[in-house]
C-alpha cells in the first residue's frame, strides 16, 4: 500500500471512510499513539510501528488541515468542521476520479 491511511484536503482530514473533525484526527491520533506505546512495551515492533505510523500521518494531515483552515481565514479552525460537516463526503481518490 502507497496511499496514505490520511490526507488533508482543502482543510478537511479524510480518510478511507471519510472525512474526520479536527478533535476526531486529533483523538484518533493519540489513540493510536497509545497503541503503538503498547505495543512497543509488549515487544512487539511491527505493530508498533503501525500505530505510530497511522499516529503520526493522522497528526500531519489535522496540523495541514488547521493550517489551511487560518490561512483561509478561520481565526478557529474546529469551528469549520461545522461549515465541513454540510459539504458531500470526499474521500482518497475520489476527486477528480472517473465516477461510473
Amino acid at each position: 500500500m502507497t496511499d496514505p491511511a490520511f490526507v488533508h484536503i482543502g482543510g478537511a482530514v479524510v480518510c478511507d471512510h471519510g472525512r474526520l473533525s479536527l478533535a476526531e484526527a486529533r483523538a484518533l491520533s493519540a489513540g493510536y499513539a497509545r497503541e503503538a506505546e503498547h505495543w512497543f512495551g509488549a515487544g512487539k515492533i511491527r505493530a508498533a510501528s503501525a500505530c505510530a505510523g497511522r499516529s503520526a500521518a493522522l497528526r500531519k494531515a489535522a496540523d495541514a488541515a488547521a493550517l489551511w483552515r487560518r490561512a483561509a481565514g478561520w481565526r478557529d479552525p474546529e469551528a469549520a468542521d461545522d461549515v465541513l460537516a454540510s459539504v458531500p463526503a470526499i474521500k482518497p481518490g475520489g476527486l477528480g476520479a472517473r465516477q461510473h
